[in-house]
């Protein structure tokens, strides 16, 4: 199974080794019995008859980095944060005590991140 091989999966058998696997799949919106076949290379996925491409999406955005465009900018080089990271940032009501804080408010309104998070 070539998906076994891709950077998502091995996202996946990390937060599968850390957590339990139905709360792994409860974070991803999957059933555990589906998580399990795409672990184990069994069911549908084994056969190469399913596409892995939704969980692979999924298991990126939870579970993933981004370059984060608005910290990069500021730093003048690449700042990678997690997905966690990212959606604290995004989700967060507008801080209004602070001007540096509102311009990255601002930024994770309009990054292509936030749509995942």
């Amino acid at each position: 199974m070539t998906y076994q091989n891709e950077a998502w999966f091995a996202l996946l058998q990390t937060a599968c080794q850390t957590q339990m696997r139905c709360k792994v799949a409860e974070a991803l919106g999957v059933s555990a019995p589906l998580l399990s076949q795409v672990l184990n290379g069994s069911g549908k996925y084994g056969t190469g008859e399913a596409s892995t491409a939704k969980l692979a999406d999924r298991v990126m955005h939870t579970f993933g980095r981004y370059d984060c465009p608005h910290l990069s900018e500021q730093n003048g080089a690449p700042h990678v944060i997690t997905s966690d990271e990212c959606r604290v940032f995004a989700h967060r009501p507008a801080p209004v005590g602070s001007p540096r804080d509102m311009q990255h408010w601002q930024a994770c309104n309009t990054c292509p991140h936030k749509a995942h998070t």
